[in-house]
Order: structure tokens, then sequence, then C-alpha cells
């Protein structure tokens, strides 16, 4: 380009115009960069750091509870290059805790440190130079849940018995102030319905003190995220007491013994859905074996899981009477053998002496040599070689009202 050309641009008031804006952004560039590149900024929400320093108070047993604040906005001055860059990760904020002396609510003076590589920046200010923390021992302690069914309506002619939380003990761990306010823990039923039959309903745990008012939860823990309540639905029942006998000799008639009971019924609260196949309640046995006349015997009453006695009845007493029935002893020197397919089995017991006979009195009277036969069942016997001693069973064709009473043995050979 010509020198008169290039003076003619300068007489071009779009070129002087596009020519200054140029400089004065280079000129602005300039300044920034190499003049004045210092910026201030504001880091937003930079957490305060609890646990920074902290063995001086957990060296008391002490650990934080609650702050108001968990973070503050930090203000930094530096060049452009760097503060542009920085993070909350580059600076940490801590509390002063020389003036801690125990337990309590202390209100501490924040203080920071740079945690950047780059150091040339300046922190300037806090938007809140304290924090306002509580500090206190955290203990943990046992409590039994109490149940609450007050949401329940129990459907008619039933009762709701006592109901029972699963787990029956809470464990509770928060700061010492709190956990020492419980008296009690309540698992209450959050359901409202009407139960005809025993259910598992959900609880919830509400905590109380001395005053009965409730407790908040907050800063608590529990081991147990959730509570089970079962509620037993009962009806009442009232049945015959009855008691059996055991080793009753085949066709002896029971019905000869003539029992009485302290006791004839018992009223019983069972599970609803038990209630109309309950006929009678069976107290204990009686061995005919060992019988005894005339002499009670003594019956804890054990009553199966989830059934209660409505009158707190806890024996019943037995007695078998001796009247119209009589013992006699009896020789016995009719020994069978059954079930001996090879015929292999030799008896050599001869006689079996004073065989107690029990039973109604003249069907004893009426007994005669022979009236009482011994057994031996060779398909119950061990299989071993030799002579050995069993265990024998009696019958007595003649009766039903009688029968045998002990345990006797005889000499055999296989």
């Amino acid at each position: 380009m010509s020198k008169g050309k290039f003076s003619h641009l300068f007489e071009d008031n779009r070129f002087l115009l596009a020519l200054s804006f140029f400089i004065a952004v280079t000129l602005w560039g300039y300044v920034v960069v190499y003049v004045n590149n210092q910026d201030t900024t504001t880091i937003r929400n930079v957490p305060i750091n609890m646990q920074y320093r902290r063995s001086m108070y957990q060296s008391m047993g002490l650990d934080v509870i609650e702050t108001d604040i968990s973070s503050v906005d930090v203000t930094v001055t530096g060049p452009r290059s760097v503060t542009g860059d920085l993070t909350a990760d580059d600076i940490i904020i801590y509390p002063s805790i020389t003036t801690i002396e125990g337990a309590g609510t202390y209100s501490l003076a924040l203080t920071y440190e740079k945690t950047s590589n780059v150091k040339n920046f300046t922190i300037n200010s806090l938007s809140k130079d304290t924090v306002s923390v509580r500090l206190d021992r955290v203990v943990t302690k046992e409590f039994p849940l109490e149940v609450d069914i007050s949401t329940i309506t129990v459907g008619s002619d039933k009762m709701a018995d006592r109901p029972t939380a699963n787990p029956a003990v809470l464990t509770v761990t928060g700061p010492e102030y709190k956990v020492s306010t419980i008296s009690r823990v309540v698992a209450a039923t959050t359901v409202k319905e009407t139960l005809s039959q025993s259910a598992v309903l959900p609880g919830e745990i509400i905590l109380y003190d001395e005053n009965n008012s409730e407790i908040d939860h907050k800063l608590l823990t529990f081991d147990k995220d959730a509570v089970d309540i079962t509620v037993p639905i009962m009806k009442e029942v009232t049945v015959p007491i009855k008691v059996e006998y055991v080793n009753v000799p085949d066709g002896f008639d029971t019905s000869v013994l003539n029992m009485s009971l302290s006791i004839k019924e018992i009223r019983l609260a069972v599970p609803a859905k038990n209630a109309g196949s309950l006929t009678e309640f069976v107290a204990g046995y009686i061995d005919l074996s060992t019988l005894q006349t005339d002499q009670p015997y003594v019956l804890d009453i054990k009553l199966p899981t989830g059934y209660r006695s409505m009158d707190d009845i806890q024996q019943v007493n037995a007695t078998i009477s001796s009247e119209n029935l009589v013992e006699r002893s009896v020789n016995v020197d009719e020994i069978k053998i059954l079930n001996d397919a090879n015929g292999s089995i030799q008896v050599l017991t001869q006689i079996i002496s004073n065989v107690t006979v029990l039973g109604e009195k003249e069907a004893v009277e009426a007994l005669s040599h022979g009236s009482v036969i011994a057994q031996i069942d060779a398909s119950r016997l061990s299989a071993a070689q030799g002579q050995q001693t069993v265990e024998v069973s009696f019958i007595i064709p003649s009766t039903d009202k009688a029968y045998v009473k002990g345990v006797y043995t005889a000499t055999i050979k296989i």
C-alpha cells in the first residue's frame, strides 16, 4: 500500500473507530494480565470439619452431637488464574476447641487453613465466625419394650390376651443427656381394625420421659428398624378335666377304677382358632403298673403355649378309691411264648410267684388256678443266643375287670 493510500485510511471514520476499539481492548487486557490481575471471589458451602483435631475432645470421652451450621462461605483474593480454579477442597474450616472442658454446648471460633498446593491466594473472611457445638458422651442402653394396642378392637365374645413385642428389648444409642431422659419405650400399633383371630402387626417405637411426655428420636439410633407386635385373640372356654392312664393291659376296663378329682372343670383362655375343637383338658397320667389307691396323685397343670388358666389353677389331685377294689396275690405257672415261628425258645421259669392282681372285688375273688396267663412275645426279644431274663405280660381271659399290677420277669433260653 502506498503512503498516500495509507494516509487516506485515517480519513475514514469507520477505520478510526475499529482501530480505537482494538487499541482499547489491547490496553485493557494488558492491565488485567500484567498490571491489575488480582480477583476477589466467594467459595460457597465450604464444610466445617468437626473431626479435625478431634482427639482433644475424644480423650474426654466426648463426641460431637449436633451443630447449628455445617458449612460457611469463604471470601478469597488472589490472581484470577488461581481464584478461578479454587474449590471447597482447597480450604479446611474447623472450630477452635481449646475452650472445651466437658459435655455441654459451646460457641467455638472458626479458623481455617489452606489445603491447596497453590498458596498464592488470601482468605479474607468467613460468612460466620463461630459455630455452636453440642458435645456429649455417646452411650448405649437397653430398654424393655412395652406394648400399646389401643387402636385395636376385639371381635364379640373374644378377648385380647397379653400382647408381646419382637424384639422384646430395644437398644438405644445416643448422647448421654438424651438417653438419660428415657423412662420407657413403647411399641404402639399403627393399625386400626377389628381382630377376631390372633395377628402380628407392625409397631411404631415411641419414647417417653418420666413425665410421660414423648421424646423425639432426633440424635438417637435403635438396633432394630422394625418392631412386630403379636396380638393373641383368645376365647374363654370351660372344659372338663381328665386324667388318663398309661400301661393299661390289653382288655382291661378302666371304668372299674373309681377316680375322683379335686377340680372337675377348668376355665381357659385359648387361641380363638382352637376354641371350637377343645372338648376336654388332659391334666396328666396315672401309671397302672404302680397304681396306689386312696392316695392322691398331685398333677401339675401344664398348659400348651398360648393357653392361660382364667382362675390360675396350678394343680389338680386325682385319687383312685379302693372301694369295690381288691388286690390278691396269685402264682402263675402257665407261661406262653408268642410269635416263636421256629419253636426255639425254651421257658426255664416254672412259676411266677406272688403276682399282684388288682380289680373289681367280685372279679378278683372269682379267679381260679390258671385264670392268669403269662405271655412272652418272641418278636420283641433280642437276637442273643443263650439264657436271658425277659419281661412278661399277663392276660386274664375270664374278666376285663381285673389286671396284673407290677413288672415281672421270666428266664428263657434261645
